[in-house]
Formats: structure tokens, sequence, C-alpha cells
């Protein structure tokens, strides 16, 4: 017998613009449910780049997460928001067959 749990998932984007700089490590961002204070997400980019570089991912989280942060956590475990990175809710398309935002 096999069993195969599932969870209702939904696609949320991480866009932005990463800072310029001559640090390259790469860093993991965390996507935090602000409603729960639970993280539901992670990316991992570089710190810093040579040059300009927009960035636009699709990241999977948990169908009933709600309102979204993302950042890392401080040596003391608090959560600092990044200020160059959003989380936005997935595109919807509507009844009259326009796409927008679900409003999250």
């Amino acid at each position: 017998m096999s069993y195969i749990a599932g969870f209702a998932v939904m696609e949320v984007a991480v866009r932005g613009v990463l800072p310029i700089g001559d640090t390259t490590e790469n860093v993991p961002y965390f996507i935090l449910d602000t409603a729960k204070n639970a993280v539901v997400g992670q990316v991992i980019l570089p710190k810093a780049v040579k040059r300009s570089l927009a960035v636009a991912l699709t990241v999977k989280v948990p169908a009933a997460a709600g309102s979204f942060a993302i950042g890392t956590f401080d040596d003391g475990g608090n959560f600092q928001a990044c200020s160059f990175l959003r989380v936005e809710s997935p595109a919807v398309e509507r009844p009259d067959g326009a796409v927008g935002s679900s409003g999250r």
C-alpha cells in the first residue's frame, strides 16, 4: 500500500532589483506569512551584483497563506524585511477575462 500526501499550494512572484556591489555571495531570503508569522518559502539570490539585475521568480507556497513579507533573519533570529524585493500574489483570471491581482 502506498500513501501520497498532498498540500494545496499557490504560486507567488518574488520581484525586485538586486543591489549593485562587489559582494556576490548567495543569501537565503525567506518568504514569511505575516498573518501566521511562519516561513512558507525561500529563494537564494546573490547579496549584490556587479550591474543592475532585475529578478522575477515564481515560488510555491501553501494556499492557506495570507499576506507576505520577504527578508532575512539576523543573528538574534529576528526577521529583517528586505527593501529591494517584494512578494506579489498570483495573477488570477477574472470572470470578464481580464487578468489582475488577487488583492493579497
